[in-house]
């Protein structure tokens, strides 16, 4: 006799109306606090590549919160030219005491909330307090959540916006004033404003640095979020060199992170290269030494919190559609 499985299909439309920044924000702390401290099993990613791009399974499980999930993410740039997002995907959610699939949720906008939400929670820890003028390079899909969740971390007065195309950069400061509040979005300007940036976040696709080391001031923060692969950096080797890194998880970053693959590469650190990990230093007193650089490279457990609380909220509320498999 056939089994019919009852699994709630939960859209971008169900997740942006149940998770709002400021608490993904902390979501994020509960998941790299997790994370650091092993008590969630979250493997490696697999990642499948052809010519046009990238297609990541990353899996995760927590007794925590009661689930396990796989996201199925892909990274493709062309995309953009098709009209079609950089990075759509699915997350498939399993019941921990039965291992039942329970929901799909659309992954592309969670995906780019809670990576928006590790820049805000890295921006909280490490940002100096009185932070007022920040720059984002990059004015793709995860663009918008980024400067949300600075804007969250921080009463920025001016965001400078920066885009290898400068009508991306116009267009994106015009569509988001509606988060921007009082702050002033100032679209493709003299890049001596760098140096009086407090906060840099950094969301491209680009093989190589966005700005270089002389560029910057030495009390800087900076979100380095995008460049997908060990061949691709976005933060040039000499920011790192003289600044304190701080990665999500450690073990993915030495292993993808291009940022700090590309300088072992070079023999500009050593195979003992060791920074520390954001849920590491989540209780601990602020960082003297500056600039900072978070760089991270994403984490299924980021997904999988996310997840757990979109259910919760579904199901007390009753909210998204049910199919029968």
């Amino acid at each position: 006799m056939a089994f019919y499985m009852n699994v709630k299909l939960i859209d971008q439309g169900v997740i942006a109306s149940v998770l709002k920044m400021p608490r993904v924000i902390e979501l994020m702390g509960d998941a790299y606090a997790e994370l650091s401290a092993g008590t969630v099993d979250s493997p490696l990613r697999t990642a499948l590549v052809n010519e046009d791009g990238t297609v990541l399974y990353k899996p995760a499980y927590s007794g925590a919160s009661g689930i396990f999930c796989v996201k199925v993410v892909s990274v493709f740039p062309g995309n953009v030219e098709k009209g079609l997002p950089v990075t759509p995907g699915i997350i498939v959610v399993n019941r921990a005491e039965t291992g039942m699939p329970v929901a799909i949720l659309e992954a592309g906008y969670l995906t780019s909330l809670r990576t928006g939400a590790a820049t805000g929670l890295a921006t909280e820890l490490f940002a100096k307090k009185e932070a007022k003028v920040a720059a984002l390079f990059g004015t793709g899909g995860q663009s918008r959540h980024q400067l949300e969740a600075m804007l969250c971390a921080r009463a920025f007065e001016t965001v400078y916006v920066f885009s290898r195309n400068p009508e991306n950069a116009e267009r994106f400061c015009r569509e988001n004033v509606d988060i921007a509040g009082g702050c002033e979005l100032v679209a493709n300007p003299d890049r001596k404003v760098l140096k009086r940036c407090d906060v840099i976040t950094a969301a491209t696709t680009s093989p190589e640095a966005v700005f270089e080391w002389d560029e910057i001031g030495d009390d800087v923060h900076v979100n380095a979020i995008g460049s997908l692969g060990p061949k691709r950096t976005e933060i040039s080797a000499e920011t790192l060199l003289n600044s304190t890194v701080i990665v999500d998880q450690r073990a993915a970053c030495l292993k993808e992170a291009g940022e700090i693959c590309l300088m072992r590469d070079a023999g500009l650190v050593g195979d003992d290269y060791n920074p520390p990990e954001i849920g590491e230093l989540l209780n601990a007193p602020e960082l003297q030494q500056k600039p900072t650089v978070f760089k991270s490279v994403g984490n299924a457990v980021q997904d999988l919190v996310c997840s757990a609380e979109v259910i919760k909220a579904t199901e007390a509320h009753n909210i998204g559609v049910t199919a029968e498999l």
